[in-house]
């Protein structure tokens, strides 16, 4: 597509505006947005333009709206910096940063027909070993700001249906189980805007983006991998340092 065939929104123009006050601090948390017929005298566009980007802006997690108050800029939240490597836990992490965190399970069984094949063949096992899915929400500071879920090999913790209140951290999990030496490998990054269920744990708007990490855990010690990993992240909550990743 030429550059000249690309059209950019009346809607978008107005929030890339507003975006952009923000992000220079003409708009600060707390202030109040001007009225929508203020900022369609400003644009020179029509209400309903102005209030379908004010709506997107919402979603986005950047305003507020209060019936017979207006729109205002959200507060910011304070960003947690996370190490990705793999060789501790979320929990030893976030206890570092002396970060008030908590680790919710919120599903412990098996996967479904679909994850079962897709998982089998990602974990490269035969249909003989089942896949034991757990997902937990991770809280921070009294947030849900991540879901994180554990597609485990069973053959190689044969209990763990029988185990599900040990499965908070599966770091630690493991590690009762023998299994020390993790290494986190094979990591692929991408953004995903959250299903109606994640905005639910999350308790996020719709088009707040995810940053969604896919890797596999594997033990050294036996060189076979115990699981694959999907953890999604609310992107205005992390910030995520890469370096130390092996």
């Amino acid at each position: 597509m030429k550059e000249s065939e690309f059209n950019i929104s009346n809607e978008s123009i107005i929030r890339n505006a507003i975006q952009e006050r923000i992000m220079n601090n003409e708009l600060k948390p707390g202030d109040t947005l001007p009225s929508e017929n203020v900022l369609a005298d400003e644009f020179g566009m029509k209400r309903i333009v102005v209030r379908n980007a004010l709506v997107q802006l919402e979603k986005m997690g950047l305003l507020d709206s209060r019936q017979g108050v207006g729109r205002f800029v959200k507060e910011k939240r304070p960003v947690i910096e996370l190490d990705m490597s793999g060789r501790r836990s979320f929990s030893d992490k976030m206890r570092e940063q002396g970060v008030d965190y908590e680790s919710k399970v919120i599903f412990a069984g098996y996967s479904s027909v679909s994850e079962q094949k897709k998982y089998r063949q990602a974990l490269t096992v035969g249909d003989d070993v089942s896949i034991f899915k757990v997902a937990r929400l991770r809280i921070v500071d009294h947030m849900p700001c991540a879901i994180h879920i554990s597609y485990v090999r069973e053959d190689m913790v044969p209990d763990i249906n029988q185990e599900t209140n040990q499965l908070a951290s599966m770091f630690n999990y493991y590690g009762k189980h023998g299994y020390t030496n993790l290494k986190s490998m094979d990591t692929h990054i991408h953004t995903a805007f959250p299903t109606l269920e994640e905005q639910r744990h999350l308790e996020c708007e719709e088009l707040v983006p995810l940053i969604v990490y896919e890797s596999q855990t594997m033990d050294l010690d036996t060189n076979r991998i115990l699981e694959q990993t999907r953890i999604l992240y609310r992107s205005d909550l992390f910030k995520h340092a890469l370096g130390s990743v092996n």
